[in-house]
């Protein structure tokens, strides 16, 4: 039996339906266990003959809640507005903290009732020593009231809100009542406030916080000064996360607090929600690689290689690392924006080196060297091909197939940039020199002439020449013929496939028979020649090619494209 003296009685009286009533009486120890109960961060209370552990660890969102408008980050517009009102005695009776969540509004509404109410103010900052300061940061303020719009959303909630009005602050200065997702409340409730909120007693401030502005009628609104808090800078939250880490005394990489900020999205309680728990993954030892398994984030060296394979027109490569990644039990969303994010990053990197400060020493070297051997034009192309998709991957049912979809377009961009180039009457170039090359029917790099046929062979030779003397057009020819030198005549012999590009060097045969004379000989003769024989003419009747040009999709394709019909083939002649 536990001895009188060190026991508390508590008598709970329950009336049933029926009318009858129980009493349950249950004894509850007073807080003096032995030494050996105390264990590991928990405190043993004994009630009757066992005992109960109460746990006394908090999480780190609320340890770290701000005690002061200086400990505030990433809201200087804000803190200053209220600093200035408090300072110069130009208080509103109602404001709306309107922001995504976790980036401060309750607790700013906390601070500013903290600060109305100090036995020093009301001041910029409150003491945080006396009374009243304790209680509020306690929540156990009598002249403080907080109550959630999302459980008290009716009209008859505002009315006992209202019969607060009629009675003066029981101590305090202020009476404040905070009303945290304001934007629930209904209609009704809504329409209940509007002349409380317009003529106030003067001991009332109204507090309101939401994250859906929209929602909240315009006749509250301009009740009220609005202040907007913006989502923390990612800087600013490692550097909060790393001071955590520092005082609470567990390991935590500069790489991991970035993955984790990042993760955050502006949200500082997000990530500190997010590192208590990666504490219970990795036994207070926080890296990139513990952050990646938890949250399903892919490494930044995996999205470089990915995005390099789906630059150079790997399809083959890039869907291999999707397989993998998506295996490996990450999101196809999460897989879809950090491929946005690694471009966006690339952009910036490509047209100003000294950006992206929030990036490793390694990955820094690394994303500079992919964004410069792009170049802005091309990551431009990329990220707003990759933007495109964000509708059809965020909506899809199957992701995994619209992310695919999403990796196989943005991988066929540099056979779309070779027809344009084509289209415009210049040489396509290969991006980043990488990726697939052109077959042999194709066309030369922008890398100064070297293109399909090897530099020291007659083809390299009087491709060169004609990159450096400025007949661009005509470089695709020689790249996409044979070429056979002999002592006094060199032989252009053109594929059915190319018969195109035959007839284009047939028709500037003397150009180019100049230009071969400077490169081989003086006397050098330049023949044009089609493959087993066969003849130039590709079909210029002039009926069929009334027909071709007279042809609504002929038109389409040259209003859309610009151009003239040179020639028109029949259908089913390979010729």
């Amino acid at each position: 039996m536990v001895p009188k003296a060190e026991t508390r009685y508590f008598s709970i009286i329950s009336r049933k339906a029926r009318g009858c009533a129980e009493t349950y009486s249950s004894y509850v120890a007073q807080a003096n266990p032995p030494p050996d109960d105390e264990i590991a961060g928990k405190t043993r209370f004994r009630t009757g003959t066992s005992y109960t552990a109460v746990m006394t660890y908090q999480v780190l969102a609320r340890t770290w809640r701000p005690q002061t408008f200086a400990d505030v980050i990433g809201q200087e517009a804000v803190v200053q507005t209220l600093h200035n009102a408090l300072s110069a005695g130009t208080l509103g009776h109602a404001y709306v903290f309107s922001g995504i969540r976790g980036v401060g509004k309750t607790t700013a509404a906390r601070l500013l009732a903290k600060a109305v109410n100090c036995e020093k103010g009301p001041a910029p900052e409150p003491c945080c020593q006396c009374v009243s300061c304790m209680e509020i940061a306690q929540g156990s303020s009598l002249d403080v009231v907080e109550i959630d719009a999302a459980t008290h959303t009716g009209v008859d909630n505002v009315r006992e809100l209202q019969e607060m009005l009629r009675y003066r602050p029981t101590r305090d200065r202020y009476r404040v009542i905070i009303v945290d997702e304001v934007h629930m409340l209904s209609k009704s409730a809504f329409n209940a406030l509007l002349k409380s909120l317009e003529e106030p007693p003067p001991y009332i401030l109204w507090i309101f916080a939401t994250t859906e502005t929209h929602k909240i009628p315009p006749t509250i609104l301009s009740r009220c000064q609005q202040l907007e808090f913006r989502p923390v800078p990612l800087e600013k939250i490692v550097t909060r996360l790393l001071e955590i880490a520092e005082e609470e005394k567990f390991e935590l990489s500069r790489d991991a607090a970035s993955m984790v900020a990042r993760a955050a999205q502006g949200s500082v309680r997000d990530a500190l929600s997010m590192i208590d728990q990666m504490r219970g993954f990795s036994a207070d030892a926080i890296d990139a690689d513990a952050v990646a398994e938890v949250l399903g984030v892919p490494r930044f060296e995996v999205v470089i290689d990915l995005i390099s394979a789906l630059a150079g027109g790997d399809a083959m490569t890039g869907l291999g690392m999707l397989r993998s990644e998506l295996r490996a039990g990450h999101d196809a969303w999460v897989l879809y924006q950090e491929v946005g994010r690694v471009l966006r990053v690339l952009l910036h990197l490509s047209v100003n080196a000294d950006v992206a400060e929030d990036l490793p020493d390694d990955q820094r070297r690394q994303a500079s060297g992919v964004a410069e051997s792009l170049g802005a034009a091309a990551l431009t192309r990329m990220a707003g091909l990759w933007l495109e998709h964000e509708a059809l991957v965020g909506s899809a049912d199957n992701r995994e197939l619209a992310l695919d979809v999403a990796c196989l377009r943005l991988a066929r961009w540099p056979a779309v940039q070779r027809v344009e180039a084509l289209l415009a009457g210049e040489t396509p170039p290969v991006v980043g020199g990488e990726g697939p090359m052109l077959p042999s029917s194709g066309v030369p790099s922008d890398s100064g002439g070297g293109g399909v046929h090897a530099s020291a062979s007659p083809g390299g030779r009087l491709s060169a020449a004609l990159w450096a003397g400025g007949r661009r057009r005509l470089v695709g020819t020689v790249e996409g013929a044979q070429i056979r030198l002999s002592d006094d005549q060199i032989v252009m012999e053109f594929s059915t496939q190319n018969r195109a590009l035959g007839v284009y060097a047939r028709e500037n045969l003397d150009e180019l028979e100049v230009v071969c004379r400077e490169v081989f000989s003086g006397s050098i003769q330049l023949r044009v020649e089609f493959e087993n024989g066969a003849s130039e003419s590709i079909g210029n009747d002039d009926e069929l090619m009334r027909t071709a040009v007279e042809d609504p999709g002929v038109r389409l394709v040259q209003k859309v494209l610009g151009g003239e019909v040179k020639w028109a083939v029949p259908d089913g002649n390979p010729n």
